[in-house]
């Protein structure tokens, strides 16, 4: 068996052996890694998408929502589902919430009513992001389809003064212009927010009266009253919308008082009244605690009780009470159980006082003779005659409360005979911040008194909350007695749950219910009531100074806040691409230079090679930073496995001779301008104060003498 002799032997192909790995670039250190493109794309794409899903938590496109409650029968809505629809042979009744349902906080609270040519709009207010959103003081309504409808709007009904319902009205009220109606303080309100802006627009305001049962009829479809309600502000209304279809009412905010501190109940007979004689046809009522159970067990009067209390046990202490700057009603209480224990009082806080004085030039309040003091007079009064009432009652950082616990403020400092009253409830999420703050003041010797820890201070209630709660729930929907039923303002679990409530306890049938996310349109007609799709909505997002903030912007913030920023500079001769100096390395947030020696040397060393070959000839500068930027990423993320935002910065630099003013610029160059055009100075405009929260947004049922926090 002899064998067969190959006449031409042909070499191994060496491209194909796997131990010997195919050269990466001319690089020597990009030859070094040992780590693959593809797993630096792949974490590059981890780290993206989870700054995407972090910034985009306002944006709504189609949000899942398959409760047995969303209008078509638990099954997802789809746009294929929203095919166009002939025009119904008359008007129909469209209710569409524009913000603050279902989305990822308490807030943004803006619902616009249609019938054929007109539209009213509910409220206007705008949502506090939290630590998620980096550099985001607020969030408002997107209001893009009501721009383009917005020679349809006719007029904006208010029904109270807190920031989650007004505080976006000065951004968008001058792009939809139409009458503003509102209660007395209410619109005061409005008008301080407006003092805010340039002046450039003036909106029309028009007061109703809540008692009066005033009743304007704004246009041919939409007549509108106000009916008293009681809440943690002055002068809450419902709103009762007349239309051609039927009756709706927009709760508001709201809570049940037998005692109101004004004397003004929840005008429940009224309610009463109108559901005899014209009946209701939908009902939109907040959701914000309706899962707490039971109802209110005390009352302001109860927490001015305790007020006095703390006063008598603490006869020769300074006492500074913290409470949101909107318990307007609460500070009379204190005002009045200062003068009858001869305290004088000072507040403290912008937001506080601007809101006393849209309270006292409305009548809203009464301050007694001869007790409230500037806070600079407050030092020369001895400690038992002095009460302070300010804000920071939820942690916050820059607050009067927190200032005056590290001695940042001006004339207060925390000392160990102080007593600190916290006339509030920590807002979910800010739980952590108001621990920070108590502790702070508990290290200088404070004595700390909190809502719920009778067993601790002796002192009763210092906290009511401005929503009701279950039992109210059901009270206030029974008298309404609708045929149709939308919650509203709440996270999407509050609306579930009061759409249960409402078929479990008040029997109304579940087909005529509807938990709604912002953007859908819910229609009426004399045959009844359905989903008919979506109209576009979303979020639009604003500093600390009152200017929008891009997408773009917030996801460069949250992917520096992670990673940190690489920036490499090169310095370069025009047309040779020689470098002129060794390359500069910037680090922010990502590691220290000066203990990553070895790294920073083999960046530069990266650096020199690439520049010694790419600026070679003829170049495009713009894919050469695009290398760099993917081959620094890649060198960073296999020494550090974390992939900063990597940001390449090429000087080019020539020289001008005399002879030769204008250089040839070759195919690498870019062309410079002989001369510029002078920079105008933007002219300077005063910066709104930063915004924080003017009330709690949603309560835990705290019992007297329940659990921490």
């Amino acid at each position: 068996m002899g064998q067969r002799r190959l006449s031409k032997p042909q070499a191994d192909d060496a491209s194909k052996r796997p131990m010997v790995a195919k050269q990466k670039s001319n690089n020597t250190v990009l030859n070094a890694t040992t780590t693959r493109k593809g797993e630096v794309f792949r974490a590059q794409r981890r780290t993206s998408d989870n700054v995407n899903m972090q910034a985009s938590q306002h944006m709504i496109n189609v949000p899942v929502n398959k409760s047995i409650y969303n209008g078509y029968g638990g099954k997802q809505f789809s746009l294929v589902d929203q095919p166009k629809r002939p025009r119904a042979p008359r008007p129909t009744l469209k209710i569409i919430p524009i913000g603050g349902v279902g989305e990822m906080g308490i807030g943004k609270n803006m619902t616009a009513i249609e019938f054929d040519n007109d539209i009213i709009i509910i409220d206007m207010g705008f949502l506090f992001p939290g630590a998620d959103y980096p550099g985001i003081n607020y969030i408002t309504p997107d209001i893009t389809w009501l721009e383009e409808n917005k020679h349809r709007i006719r007029g904006h009904v208010f029904t109270h003064g807190h920031l989650d319902h007004i505080g976006a009205f000065r951004h968008l009220v001058p792009k939809i212009p139409a009458p503003v109606y509102a209660s007395k303080f209410t619109l005061g309100m409005l008008q301080r927010t407006m003092e805010e802006t340039d002046g450039a627009y003036t909106p029309d305001y028009r007061e109703l009266n809540p008692e009066a049962h005033d009743i304007v009829q704004i246009c041919d479809s939409f007549s509108i009253e106000l009916v008293r309600v009681n809440h943690s502000i002055p002068d809450a209304t419902a709103v009762v919308v007349r239309t051609p279809v039927g009756n709706i009412l927009s709760s508001g905010d709201w809570r049940i008082e037998e005692n109101p501190v004004d004397g003004k109940k929840f005008d429940l007979p009224r309610l009463s009244e109108i559901q005899q004689k014209e009946g209701f046809l939908v009902f939109l009522n907040e959701s914000t605690n309706c899962e707490s159970d039971g109802t209110h067990t005390h009352g302001e009067f109860d927490i001015q009780h305790s007020m006095g209390e703390v006063m008598e046990k603490w006869p020769n202490s300074r006492v500074i009470i913290s409470s949101f700057s909107s318990q307007l009603h609460r500070m009379q209480m204190i005002l009045e159980e200062a003068q009858r224990h001869g305290r004088k009082v000072a507040f403290a806080g912008y937001s506080m006082i601007q809101n006393l004085e849209v309270a006292l030039r409305t009548g809203a309040i009464k301050v007694p003779k001869d007790t409230v003091v500037k806070m600079e007079d407050i030092i020369k009064l001895p400690d038992g005659k002095v009460t302070i009432v300010c804000t920071g009652s939820q942690g916050e950082f820059s607050a009067v409360l927190n200032r005056m616990a590290t001695g940042a403020h001006k004339y207060i400092k925390i000392k160990n005979s102080d007593v600190v009253v916290f006339s509030s409830n920590p807002i979910p999420g800010n739980e952590k911040y108001v621990v920070r703050t108590v502790d702070g003041l508990m290290r200088e010797g404070g004595e700390i008194i909190q809502n719920g820890k009778t067993h601790l201070t002796g002192v009763g209630p210092l906290h009511l909350s401005g929503h009701g709660y279950y039992d109210d729930h059901v009270r206030v929907i029974q008298v309404v007695n609708p045929t149709y039923y939308i919650p509203n303002h709440g996270e999407f679990h509050m609306l579930v749950h009061n759409a249960h409530l409402a078929e479990k306890e008040c029997g109304i049938p579940r087909e005529n219910i509807f938990v709604c996310d912002a953007g859908d349109v819910v229609e009426f007609d004399h045959e009844g009531a359905r989903k008919i799709g979506r109209v576009p909505v979303g979020g639009v997002m604003y500093d600390d100074a009152g200017e929008v903030v891009s997408e773009v912007v917030l996801k460069d913030r949250i992917h520096m806040s992670q990673e940190g920023m690489f920036v490499v500079v090169l310095t370069v001769q025009r047309g040779t691409g020689r470098l002129l100096t060794s390359p500069d390395i910037i680090s922010r947030g990502f590691i220290y230079l000066r203990d990553s020696e070895e790294l920073m040397g083999m960046i530069r060393a990266y650096l020199k090679q690439k520049a010694a070959r790419a600026f070679a000839g003829r170049y495009d500068l713009d894919v050469i930073k695009k290398e760099i930027k993917d081959e620094v990423t890649h060198i960073l993320y296999d020494q550090t496995r974390r992939t900063p935002i990597v940001i390449p910065v090429v000087n080019e630099i020539g020289v001008v001779s005399k002879n030769q003013p204008q250089p040839q610029v070759n195919s690498g160059q870019r062309p410079v301008q002989a001369s510029r055009a002078p920079l105008l100075r933007p002219a300077r405009r005063p910066f709104p104060p930063k915004q924080h929260p003017d009330s709690e947004v949603t309560e835990p049922h705290i019992r007297v003498g329940g659990h921490s926090y």
